[in-house]
């Protein structure tokens, strides 16, 4: 089975990109989440990553959390208070 183009490929790539810095992800249920690093993959057939946070290598008092980017809304630079990426 061919592999379906993802649809968050600049997403997961601006947040893969900004490992170790904080970033702010806005989920579409009114979640704020805290992220500084993340790990990622697709289950066959989906076009939406899994994406979990701060486990590696993890930050203490940093909360581990779990969610798909098909629910981010927007994502946050704290220390500017800039939108650097709203879900289309």
């Amino acid at each position: 089975m061919a592999r379906l183009p993802e649809l968050d490929e600049d997403l997961v790539k601006l947040l893969h990109d900004r490992d170790g810095v904080e970033t702010v992800v806005m989920l579409q249920d009114g979640r704020r989440l805290v992220v500084y690093d993340i790990a990622w993959g697709y289950d066959i057939g989906d076009q939406w990553a899994h994406v979990t946070t701060n486990i590696s290598p993890g930050r203490e008092g940093a909360a581990v959390d779990v969610f798909l980017t098909s629910e981010v809304a927007s994502l946050i630079d704290p220390g500017t208070d800039q939108r650097i990426y709203t879900a289309s």
